[in-house]
């Protein structure tokens, strides 16, 4: 059995300071605010920024159809 390392990253660490820069960041906007913050945000990564123009997408069909009548 191989003996523990220190950690060089801590993930956990890492995950809660970025929680709370994002919670500060949205803490004060309405949720019309929070809808363009997120449909505008543009992400460093390929997968992720196309993850996200796939649901802004699908988000602006479903409104559509509610604004017709068929939501």
């Amino acid at each position: 059995m191989t003996r523990p390392t220190s950690k060089t990253f801590d993930c956990v660490r890492a995950m809660r300071q970025t929680r709370e820069r994002l919670s500060a960041e949205i803490a004060d906007k309405s949720y019309e605010d929070l809808v363009h913050w997120l449909r505008s945000h543009r992400y460093a990564d390929p997968f992720l920024q196309r993850l996200a123009e796939e649901a802004a997408q699908r988000g602006a069909a479903a409104d559509a159809r509610k604004r017709r009548g068929r939501g």
